[in-house]
């Protein structure tokens, strides 16, 4: 078996300015766009890009039995993700949101720029925004939500705030006509 760091991923780059690759299909044309726009302004104004790729396996992109922490970081490198340096400063501070479909995992992946202090944020993020949503099949829905999320953590804004299920809303109200 070849080391990881061998293993060539089997998937095409977004191209310039591009941003998504939805090999899975699970955006829907209105989140792209938006995607896009938020990611291209990102860019534009942080010097921080951000990518989103859906496959539909690790296997089918040549890399079966590999973690998505391994994968990720693999395609990071292999796109070359992020600006290596900025005026003579290590910067890279670029972006993936990484979901492989039939693996049911995602991931995202932080240039080194970030160093390890948004780790928590991204767990956050995945788990409040991303995942919540994909627990209740708006996949589209739940990456845009994601990108967003991602967006104000690169701009050093506070992030959403965690959606309230419908079903707590009805127990609230259910609460106060007992009283």
């Amino acid at each position: 078996i070849p080391p990881a760091s061998a293993i060539q991923i089997n998937l095409e780059r977004p191209g310039e300015r591009e941003f998504v690759r939805d090999q899975a299909q699970m955006l829907d044309a209105e989140a792209i766009t938006k995607i896009k726009e938020i990611a291209d302004k990102l860019l534009t104004e942080k010097a921080t890009p951000i990518l989103v790729v859906t496959i539909d396996s690790m296997a089918a992109c040549g890399a079966p039995d590999m973690r998505i922490e391994t994968f990720a970081t693999l395609l990071f490198d292999q796109w070359g993700i992020g600006v290596a340096d900025l005026n003579g400063e290590s910067w890279n501070t670029g972006i993936l949101l990484l979901i492989s479909k039939g693996d049911r995992t995602a991931r995202i992946e932080l240039g080194g720029g970030w160093g390890r202090r948004e780790d928590g944020l991204c767990k956050k993020i995945m788990a409040e925004q991303i995942i919540y949503n994909f627990k209740q099949q708006k996949f589209s829905q739940g990456i845009l939500a994601g990108v967003q999320a991602l967006d104000r953590m690169a701009r050093k804004l506070s992030l959403p705030i965690k959606p309230i299920p419908a079903s707590h809303y009805l127990l609230f109200i259910g609460f106060i006509g007992m009283a």
